[in-house]
């Protein structure tokens, strides 16, 4: 760098140029804007400085680590990064395979091959060709065509009633208790709610002015239909549709019962 200064000689100028600190060597740290009057005083710089210190950066939480080592083992132990093992059918995740092989094993929702209550109620008259793809409600009324029976005859009423038992077993194979998220989420997804609530407080309020025909519920179950279940805006409009459809799930309201949907979704009909 000039410094606008003259000598009498070409020798005091170098002497200058040698000794002066405005002319000496700069050795620039490109990163923290500071200058160094050797390279080495520059790399010892590099070295120790924390500005410099190599980082080691975890991509998914922004956090950073000052050697490969803690990197690795914050990957780990890290919740963040645990392994998630999900099942795809029913929105839940575990920590492990082994907990996830359980979950299909044990869940009502992927036992769709064993015989549901339902299948064994149609089942138990052995002349009468059922069909499982059939709705519930269009099924009885085949097998009543198929027996014969009369209305308020006692093989009608029997029949009747155990129809009726094995709609509320089935409704609580589909939909469990109402402490229970699972059944919730079953619930939300017939009917609808998107995206699915976090607690069952947050479904409970999701669906608590829901109007649907409880045989609905139970066929959209046994169907794993993509499409939701009708809703109707009062009980009026859902008691016309269970009439016209004889989709009748009889009342429990005198019967003490935890599952999500009785509790919240059964309406006074007849």
């Amino acid at each position: 760098m000039p410094c606008n200064r003259r000598f009498n000689s070409d020798e005091a100028l170098q002497q200058h140029l040698r000794n002066s600190p405005a002319h000496a060597p700069s050795f620039d740290c490109e990163h923290c804007d500071r200058a160094f009057n050797s390279e080495e005083a520059l790399q010892q710089h590099l070295r120790d400085s924390p500005a410099h210190a190599p980082s080691f950066d975890c991509d998914d939480c922004d956090r950073s680590f000052d050697s490969g080592e803690a990197l690795q083992q914050h990957l780990r132990d890290s919740p963040a990064h645990a392994l998630s093992f999900d099942c795809k059918d029913c929105d839940r995740s575990f920590g492990n395979e082994e907990a996830l092989q359980q979950h299909l094993r044990d869940s009502r929702t992927h036992q769709q091959d064993t015989e549901t209550p339902l299948d064994v109620f149609f089942r138990s008259f052995p002349t009468f060709d059922y069909d499982p793809s059939l709705p519930p409600a269009t099924s009885y009324a085949k097998l009543q065509g198929h027996e014969g029976w009369r209305r308020g005859s006692p093989a009608s009423d029997d029949a009747w009633n155990g129809y009726q038992d094995a709609l509320q077993s089935e409704l609580h194979m589909w939909y469990g208790a109402e402490n229970d998220l699972t059944a919730w989420h079953a619930l939300c997804r017939a009917i609808g709610v998107e995206p699915l609530p976090k607690t069952c407080e947050q479904c409970q309020e999701a669906v608590r002015r829901t109007h649907v025909n409880i045989v609905d519920l139970i066929e959209w179950g046994r169907s794993n239909s993509e499409e939701k279940v009708r809703t109707f805006s009062d009980v009026a409009e859902l008691r016309a549709y269970t009439k016209e459809t004889g989709k009748i799930f009889r009342n429990t309201f005198d019967q003490e019962d935890s599952n999500v949907v009785l509790r919240h979704l059964l309406r006074k009909i007849f």
